[in-house]
């Protein structure tokens, strides 16, 4: 139960980094209109609007990328867990000879 919740949580923070990536994309489009690159001028600089935008915007790839992680994790532990519930192969004979290597009970 408790690696599922894990796997939901991670749904939902990845789904939050997608939600901020997709609410700053207009905004840093338009920071990228307004400030051009360096190969476009000689002055290059931003302002802290955008230099904000900027930080929710890597924000959100982050969020997304951590998301992903929890929940391929969260989904990998739960095929382990049902991997392991599986029925188990019947145990092996034991071999019907005494290995005359080993000590055994003395001899009489």
């Amino acid at each position: 139960m408790m690696r599922r919740i894990v796997a939901f949580l991670g749904l939902v923070t990845a789904g939050v980094g997608v939600w901020l990536i997709i609410i700053e994309q207009p905004k840093n489009a338009a920071c990228n209109a307004a400030h051009p690159t360096l190969g476009q001028t000689s002055i290059v600089g931003a302002s802290t609007a955008c230099t904000n935008i900027v930080w929710s915007y890597f924000g959100g790839f982050v969020l997304v990328a951590f998301g992903a992680l929890i929940f391929v994790v969260a989904m990998a532990m739960m095929k382990k867990t049902r991997r392991n519930k599986a029925p188990r192969r019947a145990e092996p004979i034991q071999y019907p000879y005494k290995n005359p290597y080993t000590k055994g009970p003395p001899a009489r």
